[in-house]
């Protein structure tokens, strides 16, 4: 084939130089590179589909693709951590340019000289150059990155107890990516010590490179190049090939998670649907998950950022969200095989073929080479299991399962989209409805619940006292309301709890609020069942709530609890209950913007707000309470280190509120401890369940005189300097 000469002007290189005879053989590898590659995505696959129950994952198809786009290509839950996700994005968008330039040469190559509509010239060569070079660099640097941090700096999340997790894999993976650019810069650079073309200085790399071969003759170089250029072309396909057996499968199955990604409300969990037909509840067996839960755990990166902010984890809990994925992995892995041989078996029967002669050969071939990656990328973060082994207490340990306090931290901070709490959840429901298997706390709890629904087992009949005084009237007085203020069952019998209800109402009636509360007839919202694996417990709950409220016709809800917030918003339309639901700091914050209540005392001192695990992660609530206390007078507001999205459970979600926590720190202690470091003299909450869990803290870190805890509400009535003071007379009058 004839080519243009280049000329400045014309500026540009020949697509194959000193290679064109390996053409032929080119195509050959790379078509086996291929095959190996399609191999293995086919096997794996077969491994996908061959466990799990079916889940619609395909509806709303625009806002999947959003989320792929966001998270998939530009990578936003990436970057959220600024180390891993510069490093990441420097391999990742690198990776990508030079997949595109290696395009642009193909196509220059075969498409456009023969046809004469070669590209690559002139400026736009130029520039070209530099790109492929800069992005060779910007690979070359994030590799480098990462195993600065993987072996050198070694942080927590990358390890399990202290211990690095590290794989052959790993390793692998990463000299690959090392291998491959840098024999690319110097097959760049043999090239430019031999033709020598003045505009080349825009392939910096190679140009620079290249200065350190000008003692070595050109028919060396060439020699040299040639070597080299098959280093690279064997290493770039080893890498294409190896992709499906190994980590490097998350360049697919990440992706594929994040189209995946459940657009239900965050943390919304799916209720059982067949009580009288089920015969097992819960997921007790690996089959029981949904494929989409399965599939969660091939798309896991085994970063860690799960683990660097779980609450259990980081007080010396058994439990991190990382090892349980990948206990799970392991634990499929071993079944899987089995079931997609069986799935095989059917098929080959049903059209008469099986995997014989030649082709047997090949499968079985390619069966030892999966069979050695696999081995080769087990890593310590998850323990031999056999398939024999039980899931729910065997691969996955009672003291993880039971540790988690649901914060959804895992699954906010996940870089692959993965859902971990639905699982834990799964697994806790088949212990106490299948097993009957829980803590003695619980069972105690789920009783009282049952027979005073209420966790304390206090008698229904005083779920109204704490507003006798407070003119209140309930629904049954006057269901002709705009709101009904659902107190809940800390608001309704703890004495903090009702402090912060009387608070709220005191509020709410300053304000001018249309407002009514179902007394007796309210019961508990059924959240703290659910999460503690009692499913049936929690819809009995729901439906009877549910029933009492729309014998009212209630439209609109006020709590001021986030755990009966949650519920009410996101699992009572399961059964009906559908209402405009307000947690009280959305409220207040209305009220305090449209003028409807003044706050004109001031409340000195230095304050923190603790984002509660319920209000924030799962529903986004975080600049209502801020602005409120940014507007009490006299107030200054600090922050302490973990907030907003990456904020620190209280420890009480999950259930865990009524069950010991004999493992490790005490949760409600370390974030008291970051509390105290922030300087703060009192720490805001907008939870009943955080107001106990901290002022419990702070007694125990004892500094109580130094330091309390408030309820938002609490906050907002000082401020509003409206408690009117008894008169000497009638405080003093001995009763009649």
């Amino acid at each position: 084939m004839e080519r243009i000469p280049f000329s400045v002007g014309n500026e540009g290189r020949q697509v194959f130089w000193n290679a064109e005879t390996f053409e032929t053989f080119l195509f050959l590898f790379t078509a086996i590179a291929l095959l190996i590659f399609a191999y293995g995505i086919y096997r794996r696959w077969q491994l996908w589909v061959a466990l799990g129950k079916p889940e619609t994952r395909l509806d709303r198809l625009p806002e999947r693709v959003k989320a792929l786009l966001i998270n998939g290509l530009i990578q936003v839950k990436t970057f959220r951590e600024p180390y891993p996700g510069i490093m990441h994005g420097l391999i990742f968008f690198g990776f990508m340019v030079l997949i595109f330039g290696a395009a642009f040469d193909a196509s220059e190559f075969h498409i456009a000289e023969p046809l004469g509509w070669a590209f690559l010239r002139g400026t736009f060569y130029l520039v070209f150059s530099f790109l492929m070079d800069l992005f060779g660099l910007a690979v070359l640097i994030g590799v480098l990155l990462a195993l600065y941090r993987r072996y050198i700096r070694r942080p927590d999340g990358l390890g399990y107890q202290g211990k690095p997790d590290n794989t052959a894999d790993d390793a692998v993976v990463l000299l690959l990516l090392f291998g491959i650019i840098m024999t690319g810069f110097v097959i760049e650079a043999l090239r430019i010590r031999v033709t020598s073309p003045s505009w080349e200085v825009w392939s910096f790399g190679g140009w620079m490179l290249a200065k350190a071969f000008t003692a070595i003759e050109p028919e060396q170089a060439k020699l040299l190049h040639k070597a080299t250029w098959w280093t690279h072309t064997f290493l770039s396909l080893g890498f294409i090939a190896y992709i499906p057996y190994s980590r490097l499968l998350h360049i697919i199955t990440t992706p594929a998670n994040h189209f995946l990604v459940s657009l239900k409300p965050a943390g919304y969990n799916e209720p059982i649907r067949d009580f009288e037909t089920a015969e097992t509840f819960g997921v007790g067996k690996i089959e029981e998950f949904t494929k989409k839960q399965v599939f969660d755990s091939d798309a896991c990166t085994r970063c860690g950022r799960c683990q660097d902010g779980c609450p259990a984890y980081l007080s010396g809990k058994p439990l991190s969200p990382k090892k349980l994925i990948q206990d799970l992995k392991t634990f499929w892995l071993t079944q899987a095989p089995a079931a997609a041989a069986a799935r095989r078996a059917v098929g080959n029967a049903a059209t008469g073929a099986g995997e014989t002669g030649g082709r047997g050969i090949v499968f079985k071939a390619l069966d030892r080479i999966d069979a050695a990656v696999d081995r080769m990328g087990s890593g310590t973060t998850a323990g031999a299991a056999s398939a024999e082994t039980a899931l729910v207490g065997g691969v996955i340990d009672l003291h993880e399962l039971w540790a988690c306090t649901n914060c959804l931290y895992c699954t906010e901070n996940c870089s692959a989209s993965i859902e971990h709490v639905p699982k834990i959840i799964g697994m806790r429901q088949y212990k106490v409805l299948t097993e009957a298997d829980f803590a003695p706390e619980l069972q105690l709890t789920f009783r009282n619940m049952e027979n005073n629904s209420n966790p304390w087992g206090i008698g229904s009949h005083l779920r109204a006292d704490w507003a006798k005084d407070l003119g209140i009237k309930t629904l049954a007085e006057d269901p002709a309301v705009e709101y009904l203020f659902y107190v809940g069952c800390s608001g309704s019998f703890d004495d903090r709890g009702k402090k912060v209800s009387s608070a709220l109402a005191k509020i709410l009636k300053a304000a001018g609020i249309s407002f009514g509360i179902l007394g007796t007839e309210e019961g508990c919202c059924g959240d703290s069942a659910l999460r503690g694996g009692n499913e049936y417990l929690s819809q009995t709950l729901v439906q009877a709530n549910i029933e009492v409220m729309n014998r009212y016709h209630v439209k609109k809800i006020i709590t001021t609890c986030p755990h009966g917030y949650n519920a009410l918003k996101k699992d009572y339309p399961n059964f009906g209950g559908e209402f405009e639901v307000y947690h009280h700091t959305e409220i207040i914050a209305e009220l305090i913007a449209a003028g409807k209540i003044t706050l004109k005392k001031p409340v000195e001192g230095l304050f923190t707000y603790h984002d509660s695990c319920f209000l924030g992660r799962y529903n986004g609530i975080y600049d209502q309470p801020r602005r409120i206390l940014r507007a009490v007078p006299g107030l200054k507001l600090t922050e302490m280190e973990r907030n907003l999205a990456k904020s620190f459970c209280c420890g009480a979600g999950g259930a865990r509120m009524w069950m010991e926590e004999d493992i490790g720190e005490r949760i409600n202690n370390l974030r008291t401890d970051q509390a105290v470091a922030a300087g703060a003299g009192t720490i805001a909450v907008g939870c009943p369940f955080c107001l106990t869990m901290l002022s419990d803290g702070i007694k125990d870190r004892k500094k109580e005189e130094t330091m309390a805890a408030l309820d938002i509400a609490e906050i907002v009535w000082r401020a509003m300097d409206l408690e009117e003071a008894q008169p000497v007379a009638e405080a003093c009058a001995a009763p009649q």
